[in-house]
């Protein structure tokens, strides 16, 4: 019998022990998975708060590429405008550059033309002063 209250006490004890590891296992498992969820919790908190955040932000740039699209779009129209008037200004300059500069003889009539207009207008007020 003797032998028989030793087996049975040791069985209890090796239960016993095992029973103490498993629950020291379950109770370091809870110690740290505890304050692993308060992070977890945290850091949904601000992860939501970020991702209303972001929604603003996105709503934002949202309006400010609409308002940027519309200036592009006047700007365009100014840009199509001065391209038009450059071009109608260079065809005037080519002609003008043509006329005058390839005829040589009329720009040294300029000068002419002066010394007759001045004299002419001497003769005149010279008639006048005259009469």
């Amino acid at each position: 019998m003797m032998q028989n209250i030793d087996m049975e006490s040791a069985t209890q004890v090796i239960i016993f022990i095992v029973a103490l590891a498993f629950s020291a296992g379950f109770l370091a498992i809870v110690i740290v998975l505890v304050p692993a969820i308060r992070e977890l919790t945290a850091l949904l908190a601000d992860l939501q708060k970020t991702s209303g955040e972001v929604r603003e932000l996105v709503e934002q740039a949202k309006n400010i590429s609409s308002n940027v699209e519309g200036k592009l779009e006047g700007i365009d129209s100014i840009v199509s405008n001065t391209k038009t008037i450059a071009t109608g200004v260079n065809r005037a300059l080519k002609a003008a550059n043509f006329n005058i500069a390839g005829k040589p003889e009329l720009l040294a009539l300029i000068p002419a033309l002066v010394l007759g207009y001045k004299a002419i207008s001497r003769l005149k007020r010279r008639n006048n002063e005259r009469q």
